[in-house]
């Protein structure tokens, strides 16, 4: 099978067969899946389900067949309906849950129109909504979404999404303007009534691009990019938070607050004990660039719910990070490589650990041949990226940095769209992101945040053996230790993905197409 790391890859799985696994069930008549066609469900941090969405068997000349099925932790069918719509006209844009209702969101390409349905947890239908007379705009970013292998895996800058909040309902984007110049947004119940819409401002010179990131306490959190115009090589990204009751924004700030400073901003999220809102990233000299110079550290800067700067902690990387950094981790940090903050956890304990992984931008000789031979006019992209490996940056109740662990990773490769090459290093460690470039796949934590899990793939080839792929565990917590599974992950499947579960256990969905099955198991891991 190959392996491509695309829309979360969600990797290339199927366990050896001394693993124990707590169940497994067969799905049959699958015709086509997608890792984005299954879904945990939660309650806290803890997963208790699954919804799955695949297309089944057609139901007669004229109509698909959709399968929803909805299984508790241990694997256990508890609920099923199948879908029935015309044939070759629907495409899932995403598929999501908010803790009391399904969403499912599709684009009717035969009529140009957005559907919702609603489902509650047994699976009866809430509501529905057509939302037709879409902008030039949004029909200019769906011909991109659309075209991607799994368009509901969210792998795009700019694309039209559902985004669950939990007591509200889904907010649903949009896009003003024939070249998408602006955003729009809009927050729907459970049952589809719309209560609240906001909008780029129609006279504002700059284009605008609103991505929600989080849904935390009371705010809607995201990052906004500002660009001069269509074709301006440079976009800046500020911190944006929402009311999520009524959408207006309260915070819409740049990380930088000094001219002084230069900033990557990579997170952005909301410390509900503290009631402070937190970005971490890394910083550099004023004049140096991001990839040409090496970042002079890491950085925790602290917003106090006004937008007021209350706190900011640089760790250099020549100071109190080299003193607990591991010798074999400064290699590739002299090597140029930033980091990519995929998660902050905050431990029942008042630590903050932080979850990084490198990757640099490096030139890519075939895209740089493609443009000479065509006199630049090609849209090849001059650069790529390079994935690395895993730390994480424990800090105690003082924002002291207490430890580093380093977890080494073979080095993969990324595609990166044409024009990005001239980027920060934030941004487009977003983008790399949303493409689904990188090894970490997810946190998995208790609901009393004493115990957090890192989960990845790796790709591993020893001298005179062929490559390998395995599934890398961390587990740590509040007793301050640190242990890592290494499972070993034979080729077979057509397709493998890799999702949370209940405590102490992930999950693996491997889909064989020639006999249109799906396989799930629950795998025991270390916790």
């Amino acid at each position: 099978m190959q392996i491509v790391k695309r829309a979360a890859l969600a990797a290339v799985l199927a366990l050896a067969a001394p693993m124990a696994f707590a169940q497994t069930i067969t799905l049959d008549g699958i015709s086509n899946m997608r890792r984005s066609l299954l879904s945990p469900i939660y309650a806290g941090n803890e997963v208790k389900g699954y919804v799955t969405f695949a297309r089944g068997d057609k139901a007669d000349r004229k109509n698909d067949n959709y399968l929803l099925d909805l299984y508790d932790q241990d694997l256990k069918k508890m609920s099923s309906i199948t879908m029935q719509k015309p044939s070759g006209r629907y495409i899932l844009l995403k598929n999501t849950f908010n803790g009391s209702a399904f969403a499912f969101y599709f684009f009717n390409s035969k009529d140009e129109t957005l559907e919702i349905e609603t489902y509650d947890t047994s699976l009866q239908k809430l509501g529905t909504k057509v939302i037709g007379e879409l902008t030039k705009g949004d029909l200019r970013v769906l011909q991109m979404q659309t075209r991607a292998a799994d368009p509901a895996a969210g792998g795009f800058m700019m694309g039209l999404n559902l985004f669950p909040v939990p007591g509200l309902g889904f907010v649903r984007n949009g896009y003003t303007g024939g070249m998408a110049k602006g955003y729009t947004l809009g927050i729907y119940d459970n049952k589809l009534g719309l209560h609240w819409r906001i909008a780029s401002n129609e006279n504002a010179k700059e284009y605008e691009s609103l991505t929600l990131t989080e849904a935390a306490d009371k705010y809607l959190l995201g990052v906004m990019l500002r660009r001069d115009g269509l074709l301006s090589r440079k976009a800046t990204s500020y911190m944006v938070a929402l009311d999520a009751k009524t959408g207006k924004k309260l915070l819409d700030l740049p990380v930088e607050t000094k001219t002084t400073e230069q900033l990557s901003l990579s997170s952005f999220t909301f410390d509900a004990d503290k009631r402070e809102f937190v970005a971490v990233g890394e910083y550099y000299k004023l004049d140096d660039k991001p990839f040409v110079n090496k970042s002079q550290g890491f950085y925790v800067k602290r917003f106090s719910e006004a937008g007021k700067p209350v706190s900011t902690k640089n760790y250099g990387w020549q100071n109190e990070v080299a003193a607990l950094m591991p010798a074999e981790a400064k290699a590739s940090l002299e090597d140029n490589y930033v980091n990519y903050n995929q998660a902050i956890l905050k431990g029942a304990n008042g630590h903050m650990f932080v979850v990084a992984e490198q990757f640099k931008i490096v030139g890519d000789g075939l895209g740089i041949a493609a443009n000479i031979l065509n006199g630049g006019h090609t849209n090849a992209s001059v650069s790529k990226g390079k994935v690395g490996n895993l730390l994480i940056f424990e800090l105690d109740q003082d924002a002291k940095l207490a430890n580093v662990k380093f977890y080494p990773k073979t080095v993969t490769n990324a595609e990166l769209p044409a024009g990005t090459g001239f980027m920060g290093a934030g941004l487009l460690g977003q983008i790399m992101k949303m493409q689904g470039d990188f090894d970490y796949q997810f946190i998995q934590k208790n609901d009393d945040n004493t115990k957090f899990n890192v989960v990845y793939v790796n790709f591993d080839k020893e001298k005179g053996e062929a490559a390998k792929t395995y599934v890398g565990n961390i587990a740590f917590g509040d007793n301050g230790k640190y242990t890592v599974d290494k499972i070993e992950i034979p080729a077979g499947p057509t397709a493998s993905y890799l999702y949370p579960a209940k405590p102490g256990y992930v999950l693996i969905a491997d889909y064989l197409k020639k006999k249109k099955t799906l396989d799930m198991r629950l795998v025991k891991v270390n916790n």
